[in-house]
């Protein structure tokens, strides 16, 4: 109604594009959970234990990274710093700010 009618949302892209986004996003978390695992299970195999126990660390680390990299990205953004307030006319913070 007016002015405060608001314009519509952005359309929607279609849905091969929401698809290849996901896609694209989830391939991200599980290659950096791949990689974490592979790293975790080279790490353990030099340090002596056996193939069977660094396979499963590898493991349980890809898992735990693959979903610690989607649950941080739910996380929102911290909001922007404010700038710090000034004695009006001049660059020199305000001395009631020192306290």
């Amino acid at each position: 109604m007016g002015r405060h009618a608001g314009r519509d949302a952005a359309p929607r892209p279609p849905w091969a594009r929401r698809l290849a986004d996901g896609a694209l996003r989830w391939a991200g978390h599980l290659v950096l959970g791949a990689l974490a695992g592979g790293v975790t299970s080279c790490a353990t195999l030099w340090a002596g234990t056996s193939a069977a126990s660094a396979r499963l660390t590898g493991l349980g680390t890809a898992a735990v990274v693959t979903a610690a990299a989607a649950l941080a990205r739910t996380v929102p953004a911290p909001p922007p710093a404010a700038a710090p307030r000034t004695t009006p006319g001049t660059h020199r913070p305000d001395p009631s700010d020192a306290a």
